[in-house]
């Protein structure tokens, strides 16, 4: 199917709902373990040690014949094909001006960003037969959320790159956090909830080296001011909320709401006015899954906003598409989880809660 996981690999104790359990059939690519590997490694068992090559199209002139009375093929001018290395798969169109940006250039990028030897690499894969390709590594900074029983959750500051080899789809960077203990990719909501753009997107023309030289300058930067971010977190770990209060708060992440308390009160009211039987019924058993989530998921004790944070981020990490049923539907799901968690629907909705719970703690 277009949308499969064409091969992946995942390291760590923890790993995505997607990518199989004895409920859900076998596992979709390789498993390596608890210890994330280097990048050539990363890159060779991924099977992502292919180019994406540029090469010329061309088409059949019917208005000319050859001796044979066939039409005669000719070049078409400015248009080219990508074809996979490996395969000869056809993997997009594009122009004379697109610049190939390969695998193996942006696992050298990512490496480039932390000392030599400290950057690990604990999940890449490629989507839609290699059209879209994933990376995703562990840097050496890790630190420590102590919630109101005392106890502490680790979390680890990862690294992200997002490839399109179709010639529309360009280079996505970025900077993210993930909760160990659950594999959770939380951290960069934050930013996203404040409107700062830090996907950093980088098209495959002009100097893409150039680009990519002020991304890693970016990058950087966001790392060096992320003691707010987390110290956010920590005042979140020490803010109670009840159960009751989680379901409401729940609710309006549902429906997307965001404004005065009192306009969300109003638009959830009016929700359940209006909607059909078969809506509340959807909505009230996504309410009930991820406050599952806020009082018993991994790690969580139900009782703050670090657990509502938490709560949503599992869930559309790791349970939104649990809809997607059966073993021939698996490399869709894992293809649309990789995608919403980090770049679409799952990663706006994380960034609504992070707002929403900031706010919170600063009435």
């Amino acid at each position: 199917m277009s949308h499969n996981v064409e091969k992946m690999i995942f390291a760590g104790t923890r790993k995505p709902w997607w990518y199989g359990s004895s409920i859900q059939g076998e596992a979709i690519g390789i498993d390596l373990g608890e210890n994330a590997v280097s990048s050539d490694v990363a890159m060779k068992v991924s099977g992502l040690d292919w180019m994406a090559l540029k090469t010329k199209s061309a088409f059949q002139d019917r208005s000319t014949l050859d001796v044979d009375g066939n039409p005669i093929w000719r070049e078409a001018v400015g248009e080219r094909f990508l074809i996979r290395s490996t395969d000869g798969a056809v993997l997009g169109r594009c122009t004379d001006s697109y610049e190939e940006f390969q695998n193996a250039q942006a696992f050298e990028f990512l490496d480039g960003l932390v000392a030599d030897g400290q950057l690990l690499y604990h999940t890449a894969g490629s989507l839609e037969g290699g059209k879209r390709v994933w990376i995703m590594a562990q840097t050496p900074t890790s630190w420590t959320v102590t919630r109101r029983s005392g106890a502490e959750s680790e979390h680890r500051a990862f690294l992200l790159a997002m490839l399109g080899h179709t010639g529309d789809i360009g280079i996505s960077l970025m900077a993210t956090d993930v909760t160990v203990v659950c594999a959770n990719t939380a951290g960069f909501a934050d930013s996203r909830a404040e409107g700062q753009n830090l996907v950093f997107r980088i098209p495959h023309r002009g100097d893409i080296q150039a680009n990519l030289e002020l991304a890693a300058v970016a990058i950087r930067e966001i790392d060096n001011q992320a003691g707010e971010r987390r110290a956010m977190l920590q005042e979140m770990a020490q803010s109670a909320i009840t159960t009751g209060e989680f379901i409401d708060f729940a609710t309006s992440i549902f429906l997307g709401l965001d404004g005065t308390p009192e306009e969300i009160e109003e638009a959830t009211a009016k929700f359940y006015e209006e909607a059909t039987d078969r809506s509340k019924t959807i909505m009230e058993n996504k309410v009930a899954n991820v406050t599952g989530r806020f009082q018993s998921g991994i790690g969580n004790e139900g009782d703050s906003l670090y657990d509502a944070v938490a709560a949503f981020t599992e869930y559309f990490d790791h349970f939104d598409l649990d809809h997607v049923k059966g073993k021939i539907e698996k490399g869709k799901r894992a293809a649309k989880a990789v995608q919403s968690s980090w770049v679409g629907a799952g990663a706006e909705r994380k960034a609504l809660v992070y707002k929403r719970l900031k706010e919170r703690v600063k009435r």
